[in-house]
Order: structure tokens, then sequence, then C-alpha cells
């Protein structure tokens, strides 16, 4: 069994309106892009990681160190092209592709676990998180116009995993981008193939915003003492 990672972290950050793409900004003393990787690299099932970044910063992620990063590309205009250009290096003997977004550095080994025997089972699956708010649907105006019944509702994360077969079969379709599409899991379902839900927490946040991080700087350090005590 071969699991391969690819890691899109190509995106600019604007809305995180900082110097540097949020990426790179520090969680832990390291990058959040760094801790990510280093999440994954600590995990035994994970055989390879590729990471797709912005033009200039290869060196920067070469620079980590890391064993199991395989390859570093560049990324492309969307996120869409990015990880096509991931997918094409991926080792063509991987039997499952997991995608993650790189400023989610609060991913754990056995979640992944998780998604991974639900890929073995089903083919596609993806974590996400149960919604908790109550949900507006809102027109041009502002105006409310439904109240929606949030318990069907789930909020996408990552990782999302599939066969490989899967994956590179609905990254191959003509008019990859004539239909937005903000996730892997959206092209997977054009595919008319079933992709199951992975329950997980609203921990395993993507860190979009400065406040995001002042989050993230608050339970980096029980979240890795909680690491440590499971490896014990």
């Amino acid at each position: 069994m071969k699991l391969s990672v690819l890691i899109p972290a190509s995106g600019s950050g604007a809305r995180f309106g900082a110097n540097v793409p949020k990426q790179f900004a520090l969680l832990g003393g390291r990058h959040i892009l760094h801790q990510t990787i280093l999440a994954f690299a600590e995990m035994e099932i994970v055989d390879e990681i590729i990471v797709a970044v912005p033009p200039g910063f290869s060196q920067t992620v070469a620079d980590y160190g890391v064993a199991k990063l395989a390859r570093i590309v560049e990324g492309g205009a969307s996120r869409l092209d990015t990880v096509s250009r991931a997918l094409g290096v991926v080792a063509h003997d991987t039997d499952y592709v997991f995608i993650h977004d790189g400023v989610r550095p609060f991913i754990t080994e056995a979640f992944v676990n998780d998604v991974l025997n639900a890929v073995r089972e089903h083919g596609a699956a993806i974590a996400c998180a149960p919604v908790t708010d109550t949900i507006k649907r809102a027109g041009a105006s502002n105006i409310i116009e439904e109240t929606c019944d949030r318990s069907s509702l789930w909020q996408a994360q990552t990782p999302q995993g599939f066969t490989y077969k899967i994956i590179m079969n609905a990254y191959s379709q003509p008019g990859l981008n004539a239909i937005p599409a903000t996730d892997d899991s959206s092209l997977v379902e054009r595919l008319g193939v079933p992709v199951h839900i992975v329950p997980n927490t609203r921990v395993n946040m993507k860190i979009t915003t400065p406040e995001d991080l002042l989050i993230a700087e608050a339970i980096w350090g029980s979240f890795k003492g909680a690491l440590l005590e499971c490896e014990k």
C-alpha cells in the first residue's frame, strides 16, 4: 500500500494581509506550511509528500530538510491548476492520494488512518466538521430568504482522500475549470462517484486570516502536548 500526500500551498494569502503568503507565517516557531509537512512526515503510513508553492518559494521549502518530501512544484493560477501540477509528479505505483491544505497544521495520524480506512472501503472520502451555527441563505439585497436545515450540512475540510484512479480520472476530465470548484471532492462528485464523509472536529482549522492565526497560536501548545501524550 502506497500513500501519497499532496499539499497545495501556492496561494497568495490576500485575505491574510501580510507581506508573505499566509502559509509562511510562523506558528510554534516554524512556518505553518512546515508544521503541516512535518505532521505528515512523521506518519508511518505516508510514503511521499508533494508540495506546490508560489513562484520563488521552492528553495524555502527544500530547506526544511524533510526526508519524505519527494517533490516541490510551482503552483498554477488556480487551486485546480495547482493540484493538477502536483498530481502530474505522483509516483505511478501510488494506491491512494490525499490532498491537504498547507494551512491546516492540526492533523493527526489517527484521523488520517480513519480517512484512509474509508477510502479503502469506498474509494473516496473527505474530512468534514458538522455545521453547528444557524445558517441563513440571503438574496442579492442581503435579505434572508431561508433558514437552512443544518442537520444535513457539513463543513468540508481536508484531507480529502481518493484512490489513485479516481482522482486522476477526475482531473483528466475536459473543461476542468469551466465550472468553479473549491475542493477536489467537487470534481469527484461530478464523476458520479459517491464521496463519504469522515467526521472531524473544528480543531482541524484552516488558517486564513490573522484572527485564525491568533486562535491557532492559542491551541498549538495543548495540541502538541496531546500528541506527545498519545505517543507515550
